[in-house]
């Protein structure tokens, strides 16, 4: 029996690391100045109170009560409109950063194979870039408004409890530590699927319809489904049925998902 030849491939491509440390600086510098303005607003509002003997619990006198609501007032809406005026620029200029870093991944991985592409403005490459900001622009917006959520909670939990500003400073890191957690998985999971979007649209324009599936082996928890997708072969405009989300994904496109893939070069065997 004739042995079926292998297709040739080129090697996979992974999210630029630079670029993920770029984006999550970015966002991880803005939540730091706010968290730092927040600490410093409360700690005013608490030096406008009485003394430490009447308390700090439920009963707090209203001067005390209202420092703490203006000054949450006023650093909610002044840290929702700094993100809000951030979010596209720093989304434009990740967008480009991944795309030109993909991009030259992907042209170096196929010259390793002895092919040489070039890749120019496409519409649907322009529509890519621009679904990859927009997506990032919500994101961007949804950080202050969960750290908002969570500093209030922390902050009047506190006050019912009677701490004071220095435990009260304390408890905050936790609510800066989620906001902080959310922003490096921001940068992490949004550096991988944008990777994945252009390098499925330029794929296609090559005239290139199938890949190998390619498990990163990185998470501490591996997806199951992902891992006997390994190896496998699927179509790039279709993607590979997962039976545990029952719908059909792509590398990089799910939460966490590292996986990346070997595309398959049409009219080539492998030597």
């Amino acid at each position: 029996m004739k042995r079926r030849a292998k297709p040739a491939t080129a090697e996979a491509v992974h999210a630029n690391a630079g670029v993920q440390h770029w984006y999550r600086g970015q966002l991880e510098r803005i939540v730091d100045a706010a968290h730092v303005e927040l600490v410093r607003l409360l700690q005013d509002a608490f030096a406008t109170t009485p003394p430490a003997d009447i308390g700090f619990a439920v009963d707090a006198p209203k001067d005390r009560i209202g420092a703490i609501e203006s000054a949450l007032k006023k650093w909610g809406a002044k840290w929702a409109k700094r993100f809000d005026r951030m979010s596209l620029d720093l989304s434009t200029r990740f967008a480009a950063r991944n795309f030109a870093a993909t991009e030259h991944s992907m042209a170096a991985a196929f010259k390793r194979a002895g092919f040489t592409v070039e890749f120019k403005p496409t519409r649907a490459s322009a529509q890519a870039y621009r679904a990859v900001a927009a997506e990032n622009v919500g994101l961007i917006k949804s950080i202050p408004q969960q750290y908002l959520t969570d500093v209030q909670a922390q902050v009047w939990q506190s006050v019912k409890a009677g701490a004071d500003m220095s435990t009260l400073a304390e408890n905050l890191r936790e609510s800066y530590g989620v906001a902080t957690r959310r922003a490096a998985l921001i940068a992490r999971d949004q550096n991988n699927k944008a990777k994945a979007v252009i390098e499925d649209v330029r794929r296609q324009q090559l005239g290139i319809q199938e890949a190998f599936w390619q498990h990163s082996h990185a998470g501490k928890v591996p997806r199951p489904t992902h891992v006997k997708m390994n190896g496998k072969r699927y179509e790039i405009g279709k993607g590979m049925y997962d039976p545990h989300e029952k719908k059909y994904v792509w590398p990089g496109q799910l939460v966490n998902c590292r996986c990346t893939s070997r595309p398959i070069i049409p009219g080539y065997v492998a030597s």
